[in-house]
């Protein structure tokens, strides 16, 4: 009989699984709660938010409460990617916080009569093709609305490039291969690509690029003349690299930045330029739009049937439980950073906050306290609890454990393969089928995952699982090669044996 390998790859994984799962969060502590003033009125929210830095080891962020003239409170606790002290003047990404400022620079465009927003978005760009006879009835309305038919996945067919990218208008075609969710206003779905679209739109009105446009239209206006809009404004503000957690341990990445991106995700500043939109908003758009407009962007669209979608024109409208059911609001994430602009219009009050981490798979638990504090400033008592990260480590414990495993189960059957033994019965070709399969599962789940997400986004949001999988995957593919090379062999040898015997 053949000798068995050794495989201790299993009890590898387990181990590397439990260390994962009881594994410290990683990033810098938020300091200790000083004594406080009982007279503060932030004081408890204060309190709250480096108590979530603790839990979800987030290891810098800034808020404040913001009223229509400026900041009532600001706050700001822990070290940014460069080791620095995060301050109020510390610069991060704000990701799809970005959407309602486009929005905003797209209808000072239509005041000022240089585009309607129910003009066909083809009138600007004759390249946009999506869904062929879908695309001449697509409006740039359609498209601040999310209800274009661009489907969620969409997004990673044209957005987090890196390096030297293509401009807005030239990733248009990526969007003809991909088929609409419904007619256009027919269905409310929310991706990036309608923003990276619009962005694509403002340059063909406009004839500049949209970083340069929309800071000269809505942020200097508004007071964020420090925010970041491209490659070099980030370098002029020292950007330090955002947080992604890898394998349980939060650390920096410097992801980087989409270059044209400015629209719907890779817009950023310091807590300063945060709070001036949102005091901006407050004001009802004034200095930059009329208070019909703003009205206009913060209230609720439908679609074609009447049904609500919760968005407005660059705007979350409701959908938080009480007493933040009257919000308007957006939260967003890039690679490393998470940020949150909400207004309270019945009280007069936004709060803003910016951390400088973010995982895909621990969203809930590192964004929980936006809304948390925006709650405690709403009225609500504090939050019990939160979001733990469980689901993101035991997926990350999954992927890593399955590529440590595999990767032992494919150098067992390489050493098979060099010292052959004749077993007393060949494996048939269904035993040898069940043996391969589980090492291909990893290529499915890899497959799916970059169908999606594509290399590039996958790297981007979820490293550490996307490069578990990519290991698991090879390394399946190799036991599968090895094994059924094996078989193969044993079913040769053991045919050849039963030629030869006598009869």
């Amino acid at each position: 009989m053949n000798r068995r390998p050794a495989r201790p790859a299993p009890r590898w994984a387990a181990a590397l699984c439990a260390a994962l799962l009881l594994a410290p969060v990683g990033g810098a502590p938020a300091a200790a709660a000083a004594a406080r003033d009982p007279a503060d009125p932030y004081a408890a929210i204060d309190d709250y938010v480096q108590r979530r830095m603790e839990a979800t080891g987030t290891p810098g962020l800034s808020y404040a409460v913001v009223g229509p003239d400026g900041p009532l409170h600001r706050a700001a606790w822990g070290t940014d990617g460069d080791g620095a002290p995060v301050t109020a003047g510390t610069p991060f990404l704000w990701g799809s916080v970005a959407k309602p400022v486009t929005a905003t620079a797209v209808l000072a465009l239509a005041e000022d009569g240089a585009l309607g927003l129910d003009d066909p978005v083809a009138d600007h760009l004759p390249e946009f093709r999506f869904g062929g006879a879908h695309a001449p009835q697509t409006t740039v309305r359609h498209l601040l609305a999310q209800t274009s038919g661009l489907p969620p996945s969409s997004a990673f067919a044209v957005s987090d490039c890196r390096g030297d990218c293509p401009r807005p208008a030239d990733r248009l075609p990526a969007l003809d291969r991909i088929r609409p969710l419904a007619p256009p206003g027919g269905e409310y779905a929310y991706t990036s690509a309608n923003y990276l679209v619009l962005a694509a739109v403002v340059e063909s009105v406009t004839g500049v690029p949209f970083s340069d446009h929309v800071r000269d239209a809505v942020l200097e206006p508004a007071g964020a003349d420090g925010a970041i809009t491209d490659p070099a404004s980030a370098r002029d503000r020292a950007l330090a690299p955002g947080h992604l957690p890898l394998w349980g341990v939060t650390a920096p990445v410097a992801a980087g930045l989409d270059p044209h991106g400015a629209a719907y995700g890779y817009l950023g500043g310091d807590l300063d330029d945060l709070a001036a939109l949102a005091s901006l908003y407050l004001r009802g758009g004034g200095g930059v739009l009329s208070a019909d407009s703003f009205g206009e962007m913060s209230r609720e669209q439908t679609t074609d049937d009447g049904a609500g979608t919760g968005y407005g024109l660059g705007w979350r409208v409701g959908g938080l439980d009480a007493p933040l059911d009257g919000a308007v609001w957006h939260s967003g994430a890039a690679p490393g950073y998470s940020a949150v602009l909400l207004l309270l219009p019945e009280r007069g009050l936004a709060l803003v906050m910016q951390q400088n981490s973010h995982g895909l798979l621990h969203d809930a638990a590192s964004t929980d306290v936006l809304f948390g504090a925006s709650a405690m400033l709403a009225g609500a008592p504090e939050p019990e609890g939160g979001p733990s990260r469980t689901a993101y480590l035991l997926t990350v414990a999954a992927a890593t454990g399955l590529a440590v495993w595999l990767t032992a189960t494919a150098a067992g059957a390489c050493a098979a393969l060099r010292r052959p033994r004749t077993p007393a019965a060949p494996p048939t070709r269904t035993a040898t089928a069940f043996r391969i399969l589980p090492g291909l599962l990893p290529v499915g789940a890899g497959a799916v995952l970059l169908a999606v997400t594509g290399a590039d986004g996958a790297l981007a949001w979820a490293p550490d699982v996307a490069l578990s999988l990519a290991v698991a995957a090879a390394a399946g593919v190799a036991s599968a090669v090895l094994r059924t090379w094996a078989d193969v062999r044993a079913r040769r040898a053991g045919a050849a044996r039963d030629r030869a015997a006598p009869a």
